[in-house]
């Protein structure tokens, strides 16, 4: 039997006992997390008609890949990890929103993999497997164009159980962006979207002059954008596919 054969077997066989094992979290615990990347996302613009009134529906499908700590029902157990990162997550997802109201639902897979048969690119053998689906909320960045949205939903390993989680989809933006935004009736001023959003982190992405000139970056603390502490988080060339920048997806057990 081949090595990565024997890594494989040991571990399905911890996985047995793990997955069934996981304790429900309790609510308000300090939870483990998973940060994962949106690679590819196919999008269309549907039209529904509701009595008689239209109402445009974002529908989506989209491939993610990520982290997830040990703990959590992504990374039962440590044997999974792939580095000092954690677990290696696949995840293929689609969602439905509404362009009216910003609301919706998503549902997916996602597959926990360790190296396999190349042990110089990423991980693909699959060692475990699951399910999520919930609600989303994407006012923020349909309604408001405030670059976020949050979900609330429900995930569940094969073997396992059904797993409460929330999560934040930080879209990329460019801090450099200069918008108007209007103060008082009819009197506007010109801001940078960093300005604007993340005013308590003032200084420009370093990684500007390698990004063309853009100032890259994800709103911090979500609820805050647009406050005086409102922060940013400076987009790193790792969080970068093929020279574009990554819609990021935080998610708390």
């Amino acid at each position: 039997m081949r090595p990565t054969t024997k890594r494989m077997a040991a571990i399905m066989g911890l996985l047995g006992i793990a997955v069934a094992g996981v304790p429900a979290m309790a609510s308000g615990e300090n939870r483990p997390t998973a940060t994962l990347y949106e690679l590819t996302e196919n999008m269309k613009v549907v039209e529904r008609h509701k009595r008689r009134h239209p109402i445009n529906r974002r529908i989506a499908t989209s491939a993610l890949t990520g982290a997830a700590q040990p703990g959590t029902p992504l990374c039962p157990i440590p044997e999974l990890q792939s580095g000092p990162a954690g677990c290696a997550i696949n995840v293929l997802g689609k969602d439905n929103v509404s362009l009216v109201t910003g609301l919706g639902t998503f549902e997916g897979d996602f597959a926990t993999v360790i190296q396999g048969d190349n042990p110089v690119d990423g991980p693909e053998a699959v060692v475990l497997r699951g399910e999520f689906r919930g609600d989303m909320d994407f006012s923020p960045a349909i309604l408001h164009q405030i670059p976020f949205g949050t979900v609330t939903g429900r995930v569940r390993a094969d073997r396992g159980r059904k797993t409460d989680f929330t999560g934040v989809f930080r879209l990329p933006f460019a801090g450099n962006i200069v918008t108007e935004v209007e103060v008082a009736p009819g009197m506007k001023v010109k801001l940078t979207l960093r300005q604007l959003f993340c005013p308590a982190t003032p200084n420009p992405n370093p990684y500007a002059e390698l990004y063309g000139g853009f100032d890259l970056a994800y709103l911090d603390n979500v609820a805050e954008a647009t406050t005086p502490a409102g922060r940013c988080l400076d987009i790193e060339p790792n969080e970068l596919s093929l020279g574009a920048p990554l819609v990021r997806f935080d998610v708390s057990f």
